[in-house]
């Protein structure tokens, strides 16, 4: 008689205490951010001094420039709370964590759930939240989020990649990372979880919906968009990588286009009786397709 198979780790009961801790920080950084602006308009007598209920035009435009005001403030204490209860957890260490029935998990996953729910907090802020991208990535708090928070990046972005560990990536300079793409620092195995760092140097380009995770990207290099990186991936510097998974090509987008505009420049040469030896034509390869 064959051995049963041991049972896999049922995560359903550890996701559920992470979701009600999730809606419980979530709760509280918006309650707090918006009672701390409310109670700080109301110190100083920032609202307009008559109701907005009948108000007629210029009264109207008082309230609106007052809201303004109270949003823009309300963001920046929603940014700030980030800062402080990310403050006291401990950061994860990279390596590999099992997931074994029936016992608790290890100290490193709890920090990272923990650290987790602040990082959602700040991707899906709730309303007004909608400037806490903004405050996040402008001088001062911009300083704060990347000493504290995470990414250590030194790019700025104009739309928001979905940057799930933080406290693991390392961004350089100049930095193009386009819309929906998701940079994390761990990855699912099926009874564990492996917790590694993310490197990316400067001068790269992340198309737009990439997933990668737990990968060193070196300087130059390009990921075409749709790319999956996969876990310990190694992107050499000027390299460009497309597919899924993602795999290395010939040569960048650009390199390929001057390569062919050599190729048909010789060509033309040619078929008119021009000299073309010993001039280079360049890595004429057509990019493959995935």
């Amino acid at each position: 008689m064959k051995n049963p198979r041991p049972a896999s780790h049922d995560a359903i009961h550890g996701l559920r205490g992470f979701l009600i801790l999730d809606a419980g920080m979530r709760l509280f950084i918006w309650a707090a951010a918006f009672a701390s602006t409310t109670a700080l308009f109301t110190r100083y007598g920032l609202w307009p001094g008559h109701s907005i209920i009948g108000a007629n035009l210029p009264e109207a435009g008082a309230w609106s420039w007052a809201l303004i005001k109270w949003v823009v403030v309300y963001n920046l204490f929603y940014v700030a709370l980030l800062v402080l209860l990310r403050l006291p957890i401990p950061t994860p260490r990279e390596g590999r964590y099992e997931l074994v029935p029936g016992k608790i998990p290890d100290l490193q996953l709890i920090w990272s759930c923990l650290i987790a729910t602040l990082t959602k907090a700040r991707f899906e802020a709730p309303f007004p939240g909608f400037l806490v991208f903004h405050a996040a990535n402008l001088p001062p708090l911009c300083w704060l989020m990347t000493a504290v928070f995470g990414p250590k990046s030194k790019s700025c972005y104009v739309t928001d990649p979905r940057i799930i560990d933080p406290y693991m990536i390392s961004i350089g300079r100049n930095v193009v990372i386009g819309l929906n793409a998701i940079i994390a620092a761990h990855y699912q195995e099926k009874d564990a979880v492996v917790i590694k760092r993310t490197v990316i140097e400067d001068d790269v380009i992340i198309g737009a919906s990439v997933m990668m995770s737990g990968v060193y990207i070196k300087r130059g290099a390009t990921i075409a968009a749709g790319a999956v990186v996969l876990p310990g991936t190694v992107v050499g510097e000027n390299e460009y990588w497309a597919g899924n998974p993602a795999r290395r090509r010939k040569g960048t987008p650009e390199k390929t286009e001057d390569a062919a505009h050599a190729a048909s420049t010789a060509s033309h040469h040619t078929e008119n009786g021009e000299e073309t030896a010993g001039q280079p034509l360049g890595d004429a390869h057509p990019l493959p397709i995935a």
